[in-house]
């Protein structure tokens, strides 16, 4: 059995988008993000949690070069 939340509430996405952009004002000062929407799905068999947003990010191009550096991607 999986159970399944979609959250599309303004309320909640803009509390969450508040927690992540406080989480990343320590490691990347000056990016700002946005929930548009976030989906979570338990698999109950799996013991697994799989989870999917969909954001907007504002960040500047040295911000981005340091994520893709870190990911191996440059």
């Amino acid at each position: 059995m999986e159970d399944i939340m979609l959250i599309r509430s303004g309320f909640l996405r803009n509390l969450i988008s508040k927690v992540i952009n406080k989480a990343l004002k320590k490691q990347m000062p000056g990016m700002d993000v946005q929930v548009n929407e976030i989906q979570a799905s338990w698999s109950e068999k799996d013991q697994k949690m799989k989870v999917h947003l969909a954001l907007d990010a504002e960040m500047t191009k040295a911000q981005l070069n340091g994520i893709l550096q870190k990911a191996d991607l440059l």
